[in-house]
Formats: C-alpha cells, sequence, structure tokens
C-alpha cells in the first residue's frame, strides 16, 4: 500500500527518527508529486527495492499516483538541516522553498543576514528558539539535568557522573555535592533515556528538557 503523505507529515516522519543513520535506514528515497512542495504528495518507501523497479524506475503504481523521485533521504535531511540552522524557527513554507531549490539547483538555499562561513542563525535567533523548546537539529534533542541528590545517593550518582562527562570521580563527588550538574545537552532520545534510566535505577531522577525539531510540534518527553 503506497501511503501519501503532505510535506508537514514527510518532515514530521523524519524527525520521528533518532537520528540520520536512523533516518537514512528507515527510508529508501523520497518520491513527491511535481509543483508546490506545499501542496504536493510525497511517498516515502521503506528501502531502494520498494523506491526502483529492476530497471531503476520509480514502479509504475508510484508514477500513476503523479509521484516521481525527488531526492535521497540524507540529501532530503541535509537541507533541513541547514535550513534550520539559518534559520532555526524556519516555517513550513521556508522548508518548502529550501527544498524546491535544492532539487532545482542541486545547492543549498543561502538564507539572507546568515554569515555563510558560519552557516548559522544569530545568537539571538538561537536563543529565540531555545525560548520556543525548538533544538538546534532535525530530530528531537535532550538536555539532563541532576539538580537534586540524597545523601545515599551520592556516592553512585558521582560514579555514573564521572563516566559520563569523563572525569575523576572525586571531581564528580564534589559537582554531586555543590550541584546542578549538567550531564548532557542536544542528546539523542535513545542516549537521553539510557542516562536517565541508568540514574533511575539507584532512584536518582533527573531533570529532562526536550526540544522539538520543528516549531509546529509538541516538546518531546522521555519515558
Amino acid at each position: 500500500m503506497i501511503a501519501l503523505l503532505d510535506l508537514r507529515q514527510t518532515l514530521d516522519a523524519f524527525a520521528a527518527c533518532n537520528d540520520d543513520h536512523d533516518a537514512w535506514a528507515s527510508f529508501g528515497w523520497v518520491h513527491a508529486s511535481e509543483g508546490d512542495l506545499l501542496a504536493a504528495r510525497f511517498w516515502l518507501p521503506a528501502d531502494e527495492d520498494a523506491a526502483f523497479d529492476d530497471d531503476g524506475e520509480v514502479p509504475e503504481a508510484v508514477q500513476a499516483l503523479g509521484l516521481s523521485a525527488c531526492l535521497e533521504p540524507a540529501t532530503f535531511a541535509d537541507v533541513l538541516d541547514v535550513q534550520k540552522r539559518q534559520r532555526p524557527l524556519s516555517s513550513l513554507q521556508d522548508y518548502a522553498e529550501a527544498l524546491a531549490y535544492y532539487a532545482e539547483y542541486d545547492a543549498f538555499l543561502q538564507v539572507d543576514g546568515v554569515d555563510e562561513a558560519l552557516g548559522e542563525a544569530g545568537a539571538a535567533e538561537q536563543d529565540a528558539a531555545r525560548a520556543a523548546s525548538v533544538g538546534p537539529g532535525i530530530f528531537a534533542a535532550f538536555e539532563l539535568t541532576l539538580r537534586a541528590c540524597a545523601g545515599e545517593q551520592i556516592k553512585g550518582a558521582a560514579q555514573r557522573v564521572a563516566q559520563l562527562l569523563d572525569i575523576p570521580v572525586g571531581e564528580a563527588l564534589a559537582r554531586c555535592r555543590a550541584l546542578p550538574v549538567l550531564l548532557g545537552e542536544a542528546l539523542d532520545r535513545r542516549r537521553a533515556q539510557a542516562i536517565k534510566d541508568d540514574f533511575e535505577a539507584i532512584g536518582v531522577r533527573l531533570q529532562v528538557r526536550g526540544f522539538k525539531p520543528f516549531p509546529w510540534m509538541d516538546v518531546p518527553v522521555l519515558r
């Protein structure tokens, strides 16, 4: 069955992946209908075998729906990521324009006012995105902080902090007594969940702040 998506659903499908490698493994290609990408329909085949027939062509059933090959998943994700770095609070229209530009010119759209050498938004825009709980990339991101630790838990917590931050246990112990301790920023979901679970195994709860990939999404949470 060919499940057609609109642009927002397609971006959400990419954002639901854990990271780049997960996205590349999840989709064989990005097929899309012609014309304005805001009004286009997309299909994300599970692998390249589904994306193309034995002759390397888009399957007839997909062509009959008005779809053709658009971009490789890795390239599609890169276009989103470049646009996001230049304008963290980009709208769906902004992403549509960036994708259309790349499809036509095989180059990333350069946003006015962004330093080409740095390729990212200024501090004010990045701060505004953070305040809106929009993360730095196109996948969910998490910030973990140790803010409270009972006396009987300090030793176990310090051991985990030392391993996580690659610092001596003595230094980790001092940090756990001082608090708070930032344990990680822009962590992907799997990594953040593993750290959270590790601390909870000794009864220590971490403060978790989630950052959504796109402004229209809900803030992500861990289990």
